[in-house]
């Protein structure tokens, strides 16, 4: 008794502080602060989700950070991951629901210096040189698949100095992250994107579960709105959010961030996004998506579009 009259002592006063009718949301990110959540930072800043009526903790991520499995459990409300991740985490019965999809097309990306003698990522592909990716990255296996060819791969580190040590390596990237820091330390590089091979899933996907959606659907609504707000801000005005993220990661320079958010315009908005707003989806890019995924044996079966996603 004495314990559980503690707990309660301890709660109160942050029960206090949370005015009536206020929903708390957890959101997990799947890597540090950078450009690539500006969306939700300006509507943090701008306190869009505070006029939802929310309280929004926003988690920050990093390497090996299992976002779909935080989500699917429970420890969190949301979760940011990519369209392949949240299939693949379904067919092993995460219940997992996209409601927001910021990069309509794929930031994902593989970088070469310009020295390096491949001019398109088929060159990269069918060369000799090695290339740097995460495992089981699923563009692996489709570009591999594409080609009839597999490079010689070798771990993703994270870092870049090994990439600049190296003029022979290729490396996997973010258009927005990775090709701004090497162009702003005087390293010319050459980036294909991995759309451009025929590949190209939604990112940046922003998901919650099943039972969240059931139960607490008004308040995931909410916050799609307040997120399609942000994003809208974030693109008309980059540089007022970014201050604030740099502070969160001293790692990446505000220069760099800023530049990084001028790459970012073209890969949030799409045709769908002038009709439906900012983060819509559609039924046939999932449907490709698990397509692909089925192909390459990543899925044993198409998945039921109809259950992978919504827009609030």
């Amino acid at each position: 008794m004495r314990h559980l009259l503690l707990a309660a002592a301890l709660l109160l006063p942050a029960c206090q502080n949370r005015p009536a009718g206020v929903d708390r949301l957890r959101l997990q990110l799947d890597w540090v602060p950078e450009p690539e959540f500006g969306g939700i930072y300006a509507a943090l800043e701008r306190g869009f989700f505070r006029e939802e009526r929310l309280e929004v903790e926003v988690v920050k991520g990093g390497a090996g950070v299992a976002t779909p499995q935080l989500v699917a459990s429970g420890q969190v409300e949301l979760g940011v991951m990519a369209a392949e991740q949240l299939l693949a985490a379904r067919a092993r019965g995460g219940p997992l629901v996209a409601v927001f999809a910021a990069f309509q097309t794929n930031p994902l990306a593989v970088m070469v210096h310009a020295g390096h003698p491949a001019r398109s990522l088929e060159e990269v592909w069918r060369g000799t040189g090695p290339v740097a990716v995460e495992p089981g990255q699923s563009f692996v296996r489709f570009l591999s698949r594409r080609y009839g060819t597999t490079p010689r791969l070798v771990p993703y580190q994270g870092a870049l100095a090994t990439f600049q040590a190296d003029p022979g390596l290729a490396q996997q990237c973010f258009v927005s992250a990775e090709p701004v820091q090497m162009e702003l330390s005087g390293v010319p590089v050459r980036v294909f994107t991995v759309a451009e091979g025929g590949f190209d899933p939604y990112n940046g996907v922003v998901a919650t579960s099943e039972r969240v959606l059931s139960e607490r659907g008004d308040a995931v609504r909410r916050f799609v709105r307040a997120l399609r707000r942000g994003w809208e801000a974030y693109l008309a005005e980059p540089a007022a959010y970014n201050p604030a993220i740099a502070r969160l990661n001293p790692a990446m320079p505000l220069e760099a961030m800023n530049l990084a958010a001028t790459r970012l315009r073209p890969l949030v908005e799409s045709a769908a996004t002038r009709r439906s707003g900012l983060g819509a989806m559609e039924a046939r890019r999932w449907e490709e998506l698990s397509a692909q995924l089925v192909e390459l044996g990543v899925l044993s079966r198409p998945a039921d579009v109809g259950r992978l996603f919504v827009n609030p």
